[in-house]
Formats: C-alpha cells, sequence, structure tokens
C-alpha cells in the first residue's frame, strides 16, 4: 500500500504535544545540561535572536533581504524564534506548531504583541492567508517529522508566502561520513527514539531537496552547510525564492 504524504502526523502530534508538557524549552533546543528545565526564558529566547540575526545578516548577503512585514515560524515550539523574528523588526510574526502544549509554553514567555500562535493541525497549513508571508523560517523541525510528510509542508510554504517572498527552511541530508555518523547507522531505531525521548529524525538528499524546490516553481538561492541537526547529521540550511507570479 503507497504511503500517504500526511501518514504520521499524529504520531508527530502526540510525541510533541507529551514534550511540550514535560520540559517544551528543552525539547526544542536540546542541550544535556539544560534537561529538567535548565533553560530560563530569557536565556532561551536569546538563542532565538542570535540565530535570526545570522539568518537575517546571511540573507542581506545574498542579496534576498525580506520585507519586514509578516513572518511565519513554521513548528515554533515555546515561541524561541518568533520572538527573535518580532526583535528584528518584522511587524507580524505567526508561530505554527502542531503541539497545544508547545503553543502554551509560547504564550507564556512571549510577551509581544506582534506575535500570534496558531495551531497547525494539518500539512496544508491553512491557518494561514494564501500569499501573505514575506518570509517562511523553520529550523530544527522538519528534521523531526517523517520525509514525505516534511515534503508536503515545504510545498505548503510556497502557498503561504507571497509571489517572490522566500522559504528558508532546515533539512538534514543523511548521516554523517563520521564515527558519531556510522554509530547512528548501526543503531536500531526503536532504540534510538528511546534515547531521544521520542523525536524522530529524518533527512533528504540535497538533491531531491532542489527537485522539490524546482517544481514548486521555487529558485534555490543557497544551500549552506549547517550544524542544527547535530554531529551525527549532515544538514542545509536552503534559503529559496517563491514564484514571483
Amino acid at each position: 500500500m503507497a504511503t500517504h504524504p500526511s501518514d504520521g502526523i499524529e504520531d508527530v502530534s502526540q510525541t510533541w504535544t507529551r514534550l511540550g508538557r514535560e520540559d517544551p524549552m528543552w525539547a526544542v533546543l536540546t542541550d544535556r545540561e539544560k534537561a529538567g528545565g535548565g533553560w530560563s526564558p530569557a536565556e532561551f529566547l536569546a538563542t532565538g535572536a542570535a540565530e535570526v540575526t545570522t539568518l537575517l545578516a546571511r540573507l542581506a548577503e545574498l542579496g534576498a533581504a525580506p520585507e519586514r512585514g509578516r513572518a511565519v515560524d513554521f513548528g515554533c515550539g515555546a515561541g524561541r524564534l518568533s520572538h527573535g523574528l518580532a526583535a528584528a523588526g518584522f511587524a507580524e510574526v505567526v508561530g505554527l506548531d502542531i503541539s497545544p502544549t508547545m503553543l502554551e509554553k509560547a504564550r507564556e514567555i512571549v510577551d509581544d504583541p506582534a506575535c500570534d500562535f496558531r495551531l497547525a493541525t494539518g500539512p496544508e497549513l491553512d491557518v494561514v492567508e494564501p500569499g501573505s508571508a514575506d518570509l517562511v523560517y523553520t529550523c530544527r523541525v522538519l528534521q523531526h517529522t517523517p520525509t514525505a510528510l516534511a515534503h508536503e509542508y515545504i510545498r505548503a510554504f510556497y502557498h503561504v508566502v507571497r509571489p517572490g517572498g522566500l522559504v528558508v527552511f532546515q533539512l538534514p541530508t543523511a548521516p554523517a561520513p563520521t564515527a558519531a555518523g556510522l554509530a547512528l547507522r548501526l543503531l536500531p531505531v526503536p532504540v534510538a527514539r528511546r534515547l531521544r525521548r521520542g523525536m524522530e529524525m529524518h533527512g533528504s538528499p540535497e538533491a531531491e531537496v532542489r527537485a522539490l524546490v524546482a517544481s514548486c516553481g521555487a529558485e534555490v538561492l543557497a544551500a549552506d552547510e549547517d550544524t542544527s541537526a547535530g554531529p551525527r547529521w549532515g544538514s542545509r540550511l536552503y534559503v529559496t525564492r517563491a514564484p514571483r507570479g
């Protein structure tokens, strides 16, 4: 039987709803020293502001600085990057997440009227108005969703971004060609999931991602090496421009 792209979405929702209840900031930004409530809200949100500053500098370097109207933070979790985007001057930031418990935490710790947190239960992202965003950004999110579902989300990004707007997403490519990557290949999936408290890791080869972006009529401006997936995975940050019309 063929796999539907939306298969697995309930598992993703259940996992991240549980993690949002147990330790939301750690689940968004894993660090052994921060497990068990080790992140303070101020420290956690500061990492998002720093990441957004780096992102916007890279976009400017590419000659692709976005308009500062609406940004969409997909997989916003506890609001780390939504806060950073608002602090960078976006007039409105729509934070989307599949987990109601993560959204509860985001609304608790992010005190900025520019941020609007919304529950997105389906891959079509119909809680965002079509063609309304200047920038869609997601990092450390698609790697935790089954590949077909991740690709469906990417297609949806080009539906909610305005013509000529930017879609920037991070996605692993494959286990790294290192000892850590080899250990990952040999580790049984159930064991790996248990070690990561239920989080799954998935990737797509760069050529496959480029073909997906092209099939949406979009353009890849850069595919930068990225460390967000950790030392066991190769990863890319894809900077893409939506079709202009």
